[in-house]
């Protein structure tokens, strides 16, 4: 399963996403939160997006390994 990371349009959220045709779209949703203070929002920003790619590429590790 081939996915990718994607930034939600409508929420402070990433989201991991088949690429494949006629796959389940929205795989997950790594959601962060926002404060008054810059450097825990990048922090936070940035953790959700190291999760979310951890998601996909173990998804695409996964649906790869023969059984």
């Amino acid at each position: 399963m081939k996915t990718e990371v994607v930034h939600s349009r409508s929420k402070d959220a990433w989201n991991v996403v088949g690429t494949e045709l006629g796959g389940k779209y929205k795989i997950a949703r790594i959601p962060y939160t926002q404060s008054d203070n810059d450097i825990l929002n990048t922090r936070w920003k940035h953790e959700a997006l190291e999760i979310a790619m951890h998601i996909s590429k173990s998804m695409e590790t996964f649906n790869t390994k023969e059984r």
